[in-house]
């Protein structure tokens, strides 16, 4: 919390703005300020939750990468072998055994993919922060806006 700006030095969230001479002039730059600085800092929060969010996805994205090229690579050839196994195995046509093997490859790849997806969507809670924050930026502008007119 140390680390965090100080925008209206009149007072926390939730305090009428300044007024003297210029008062509602005084009051609507210091809000409009304001405003804009929490619109900045909201945005800076959000890019370093984002850069968080990506490094934590970076193993999720390369072992996606990787099995994707591994199943490419390697399924083509273990399809026709477990194929051609079957087909002389159990006397069944070439076709048959094809299909057999390609419905359960699909089965597998369904599997992995869905154990890779949740592992994905686990890297993205560090957006938690930013949105907490932004409800409590909105929270505040909401507050000032209402005690403003007091």
């Amino acid at each position: 919390m140390a680390d965090q700006a100080v925008l209206n030095k009149g007072g926390g969230p939730g305090s009428a703005p300044k007024t003297n001479s210029n008062g509602l002039m005084e009051g609507v730059g210091s809000f409009g300020n304001d405003l804009a600085s929490l619109a900045s800092l909201q945005a800076k929060l959000a890019a370093a939750d984002a850069r968080e969010s990506l490094l934590k996805a970076l193993p999720s994205v390369v072992g996606l990468g990787v099995l994707v090229l591994l199943l490419i690579g390697g399924m083509a050839a273990i399809v026709a072998g477990f194929a051609v196994w079957l087909a002389a195995t159990f006397h069944l046509g070439i076709g048959v055994s094809l299909m057999l093997v390609g419905l359960g490859c699909l089965v597998l790849g369904a599997l992995l993919s869905l154990l890779c997806l949740r592992l994905l969507s686990s890297s993205f809670t560090a957006f938690r922060r930013s949105s907490e924050e932004l409800e409590r930026n909105l929270a505040w502008v909401k507050t000032t806006l209402t005690r403003s007119g007091r």
